[in-house]
């Protein structure tokens, strides 16, 4: 039978990339998150832009009958 070698704990073995530590460093899991401030959506804009081009467009729409009234008068 071949020799077998006792296998070394992961830690102990060579080519190992990411080092071994009793905490993962990099997860989030350790630490509280914070919320995030909600980000203004488009949709947001759209919707505020309708109504910027309501106001306008109700504005000329009352000007104009006005005017005819005035000339009609």
């Amino acid at each position: 039978m071949p020799n077998k070698k006792n296998l070394k704990s992961r830690e102990e073995r060579g080519g190992n990339l990411v080092s071994i530590e009793p905490f993962d460093n990099t997860s989030r899991a350790y630490k509280k998150e914070t919320p995030k401030r909600a980000e203004t959506s488009f949709g947001f804009y759209l919707t505020i832009a309708i109504w910027v081009f309501l106001v306008i467009f109700l504005f000329f729409i009352y000007e104009m009958a006005i005017e005819t009234w005035e000339r009609l008068k």
